[in-house]
């Protein structure tokens, strides 16, 4: 699982079909002992680079908890068939759910939609 700043984020398998898979799930985690969380934004690889596709999906996770984060292939990733993988902004937030910080970036594996 792609980990860095006390934050997991990695989908739940690495091959998807479009017509038979609705969503990508991603299994997101909190290791901090403060509330954080990954803020979810998928990428495209096209022409052997990585396009953000506008779209993100911020959790805020207290200490220690897991939670599955999921987007819709046909929605969210324009149901097209390719190689994708997260960027993962990792997120600070005080105890009131208020964002302090962003900690850093990391990146997923990658996934596949055929």
């Amino acid at each position: 699982m792609a980990s860095k700043f006390g934050v997991s984020a990695n989908p739940k398998k690495a091959n998807h079909t479009l017509g038979k898979d609705k969503v990508v799930v991603v299994a997101i985690q909190n290791h901090n002992d403060y509330i954080c969380g990954p803020n979810l934004i998928p990428q495209h690889k096209v022409n052997g680079r990585w396009e953000t596709i506008k779209t993100n999906s911020p959790n805020s996770l207290n200490p220690s908890e897991k939670q599955y984060d999921e987007f819709s292939i046909k929605e969210s990733l324009d149901n097209k068939k390719g190689t994708y993988r997260f960027r993962v902004d990792v997120e600070r937030y005080d105890k009131n759910g208020n964002h302090v910080e962003t900690v850093g970036t990391f990146y997923t594996s990658e996934f596949h939609i055929k």
